[in-house]
C-alpha cells in the first residue's frame, strides 16, 4: 500500500484503486463458485469444503490483483490520482476479464484459455478451432458480464473514496489498512479452514482446473497414518533411483533381422472416440476388424496428441515425454529404417505442436504435409498419397504413418455428406450448450467419422493387404459432453482416453473382438512380432504383443502437459475402475488421490474400495516399466 506521506487526494485515489477490484471480485465469485461446485459435485452438507473452495477461488483472484496493485504502488509513485484510478480499472479488467473468459472456456471444453491462444495468431492452427469458431459473440457476452460486475464496483469504490476524502487524514490510512488485512485474511483462509475440516483429494482436483498453478495448502496433505499413501510413497521412493533417467531402447534389437518385411500402414485418426467404431458410423473399418483383430478396451495412454503419438512410436509411457525427446529417437521408425524400411509421415497437422516435430519430423521420416481449404480435403490428398506409396512394386518395404485430421473439433466432412441427422452446423466451442446441442453435435462427429471411414476404405482398396500390415487407431478420444466438456486434453476420462484399435492384413489371422485393457505402448511390440522378432527380445519392452502376450491387469494414463517440469497427473485403471495419483519425480513426492469416475471426476466416498493391494501392485508394475 502507499506510504503515509502521500497527499490526501492520492490516498483517496488508492481507496478507489483497492475497493474496485475487491468488490468486482466478490461480484464475480458466485458465477465461478457455481461452476466449480458443480464440477466437484459438492453436497449441501459439505459446508467446510464449500468454504474452502469459495475462499480458494477468491484468494486466487485477489493474489493476482494484489501483485498488480503492489507493482503499481512501487513503480507508480508519481502518478496523479486520476491515473491511479485508471490503472487500477485497466488492470482489474484485464485480470478479471481473463479469468471470466477462462471460466467460459472451461465450462465448454474443460481447457484453460491459454490452450486456445495459438488459434488466434497462427493461421495454420486456427483451423483446428473449427470452421464455426467465432470469438466475437463470446467477447460481447464477456463484456456484458464484466459490466454487470464493474458498474456497482465502480460506484462503491467512488463512494468509498468520497467518504474517506471528507474525513480526517487518518481515515484513508485506516481504511487501506483494513482492506489489506481483509485481503490477507482471504488469502490465508483456505489452509486454515482445511486444517479444521481435514484433507480432501477434491482440492487437488480443484487446483488442476485453476487457470494457473495453485497449491491446496499445507493442511491438504494426506495424513501419514494413511496406509495406502505411505505404502505408495515407499514404492515411489524405491523406484526414484531408476527413474532418474528415461529408459533407453537404443540397440535393443542390434544383431537381429526380421524374418519378414511387409509394408506397414499405421493410420492415426485425430480425436477418434472408442464408440465411433460401430457398423453404422464406420462400417468399412468395422468389417476390416472382423477380418483381423479388434481391441474394445484400448487406451491412447493420454488425452492429447503429442503424448498419444509418443507412446505409439516409442512403445512406452509418455511420463518422460520431454526428457526422452532430448536424447532418443522414436523406436518404431528408427528401428524400421535400420531394417531397410523407407519411412513416411503424411499429415495435415502442424507437427511443431508440443515438440512433436522431434519424433515426427525429417530426422526419422520423409514428411509430407498436406494443405487445403478444409481438413477433409487434406485427408483426401493424404489417403491418395498413402495409396500411391504402398502400391505393389519392386521396392524396399515402406512404413507409412498417416495422421488424418477430419475428426478434430469442428468435425469436418464434405457439404451434403450428412448421414446422421439432425447434424449441428460448424460448431463454435464458446457457444455450445449441452442441453441444446449435445445430440446434434454427436451426429456431426459421427458424420465426420463416417467420411474418414470412406477415405480409409478407398485407400485399402488400392493396396495389397496380403503384403501390408494395417493398424488403425486414434491419438486420443473426444468428449462430446460425456464428461461435461467438449474436446480433449482436459480430463483423464473414458471419453478422452479410450480409442479403437484395429489390426489386419499381413501376418494376422481373423480373431474375435478382444477385451482390454490395452494401450498404445502395446502397438510397437505387436508390429515387431509380426516381423518375426524373437519373443524373448519383445518381453523386455514396456508393452506386449497383443496377439500372444499375457493380459495386462491395468493401463496407465498420463495427463498431457504443455511443457516439462511440475507434477504429473496419472491414472491407473482397469475396466470399470480408475485411481488417481500425482507424481513429482524431482522432489520424490507422491499423492494418492483415490478413485476416479469414468468422467474423470473424483469419486465420492472412500478413497479406495478395499483393493489397496491391487492399486499398489499396479503402481509398482508401472514404475518398473519406466526404469531403464
Amino acid at each position: 500500500m502507499p506510504s503515509s506521506d502521500r497527499s490526501p487526494a492520492s490516498l483517496s485515489a488508492w481507496i478507489f484503486a483497492s475497493v474496485l477490484p475487491l468488490v468486482a471480485s466478490l461480484a464475480l465469485l458466485p458465477n465461478e463458485f457455481t461452476y466449480y461446485k458443480r464440477w466437484l459435485e459438492l453436497g449441501p452438507d459439505e459446508i467446510g469444503l464449500r468454504v474452502i473452495v469459495g475462499a480458494a477461488i477468491l484468494s486466487k483472484t485477489l493474489a493476482a490483483l494484489a501483485i498488480g496493485l503492489g507493482l503499481l504502488a512501487i513503480f507508480g509513485r508519481s502518478l496523479s490520482p486520476a491515473r491511479i484510478r485508471g490503472a487500477s480499472l485497466c488492470f482489474s479488467l484485464l485480470v478479471l476479464g481473463t479469468l471470466t473468459l477462462d471460466l467460459e472456456l472451461q465450462r465448454a471444453t474443460g481447457n484453460a484459455f491459454d490452450r486456445y491462444l495459438p488459434y488466434l495468431f497462427d493461421p495454420d492452427t486456427f483451423l483446428w478451432a473449427g470452421e464455426g469458431f467465432d470469438v466475437w459473440p463470446s467477447l460481447l457476452g464477456l463484456a456484458w458480464t464484466l459490466a454487470i460486475a464493474f458498474a456497482p464496483a465502480s460506484a462503491l469504490a467512488w463512494l468509498a473514496e468520497r467518504w474517506a476524502a471528507r474525513a480526517p487524514a487518518r481515515r484513508p490510512q485506516l481504511l487501506l489498512t483494513f482492506i489489506a488485512g481483509l485481503v490477507v485474511l482471504l488469502l490465508t483462509l483456505p489452509p486454515l479452514v482445511q486444517r479444521l475440516t481435514g484433507p480432501s483429494a477434491h482440492l487437488y482436483h480443484l487446483s488442476e482446473q485453476m487457470p494457473w498453478s495453485w497449491s491446496p495448502g499445507a493442511g491438504s496433505q494426506v495424513e501419514e497414518t494413511d496406509t495406502i499413501e505411505r505404502a505408495a510413497q515407499a514404492i515411489f521412493d524405491r523406484a526414484r533411483i531408476e527413474l532418474a533417467s528415461a529408459p533407453d531402447l537404443t540397440g535393443q534389437f542390434d544383431g537381429w533381422e526380421p524374418s519378414d518385411r511387409p509394408d506397414i500402414l499405421v493410420i492415426v485418426v485425430e480425436s477418434l472416440r472408442h464408440d465411433a467404431l460401430d457398423p453404422q458410423t464406420m462400417p468399412n473399418l468395422w468389417a476390416a476388424s472382423e477380418r483381423g483383430l479388434r481391441f474394445d478396451s484400448h487406451y491412447a495412454t493420454s488425452n492429447a496428441s503429442h503424448y498419444g503419438l509418443f507412446a505409439l512410436l516409442y512403445g512406452r509411457s509418455p511420463l518422460f515425454y520431454f526428457e526422452t525427446l532430448e536424447s532418443e529417437r522414436p523406436t518404431l521408425p528408427a528401428q524400421l529404417r535400420e531394417w531397410g524400411y523407407a519411412t513416411h509421415h503424411l499429415t495435415c497437422s502442424d507437427i511443431r505442436w508440443r515438440q512433436m516435430d522431434v519424433f515426427l519430423g525429417p530426422r526419422d521420416f520423409a514428411v509430407e504435409r498436406f494443405r487445403g481449404g478444409s481438413l477433409d480435403a487434406c485427408d483426401r490428398a493424404l489417403a491418395a498419397r498413402a495409396a500411391a506409396l504402398l502400391a505393389p512394386g519392386d521396392r524396399a518395404p515402406r512404413f507409412v504413418l498417416g495422421f488424418m485430421m477430419s475428426t478434430h473439433f469442428g468435425y469436418y466432412y464434405p457439404e451434403g455428406g450428412e448421414v446422421f441427422e439432425p447434424s449441428a452446423a460448424p460448431p463454435n466451442a464458446l457457444e455450445l450448450d449441452e442441453r441444446r446441442d449435445a445430440s446434434r453435435l454427436r451426429n456431426r462427429y459421427r458424420n465426420s467419422a463416417h467420411h474418414v471411414d470412406a477415405m480409409i476404405a478407398t485407400l485399402l482398396e488400392r493396396i495389397d493387404l496380403d503384403r501390408t500390415l494395417v493398424v488403425v487407431t486414434g491419438d486420443h478420444g473426444e468428449a462430446l459432453f460425456d464428461d461435461g466438456t467438449v474436446g480433449h486434453a482436459s480430463r483423464l476420462s473414458e471419453a478422452q482416453t479410450r480409442v479403437p484399435l484395429v489390426l489386419f492384413g499381413a501376418g494376422l489371422r481373423r480373431g474375435a473382438a478382444r477385451s482390454g485393457p490395452t494401450d498404445h505402448a502395446d502397438i510397437l511390440p505387436t508390429i515387431f512380432a509380426r516381423l518375426g522378432i524373437d519373443p524373448d527380445r519383445l518381453r523386455s519392452l514396456p508393452g506386449r504383443d497383443l496377439t500372444t502376450g499375457p493380459a495386462s491387469p491395468f493401463v496407465a494414463l498420463v495427463h498431457a502437459k504443455p511443457r516439462a517440469g511440475g507434477r504429473d497427473r496419472i491414472a491407473l485403471g482397469s475396466v470399470g475402475e480408475r485411481y488417481s495419483l500425482r507424481l513429482d519425480t524431482d522432489s520424490g513426492e507422491l499423492d494418492f488421490l483415490g478413485r476416479l469416475r469414468p468422467d474423470g471426476r473424483p469419486a465420492r466416498g472412500a478413497r479406495t474400495d478395499g483393493t489397496d493391494t491391487r492399486v499398489l501392485d499396479w503402481l509398482e508394475h508401472y514404475l518398473d516399466s519406466l526404469s531403464p
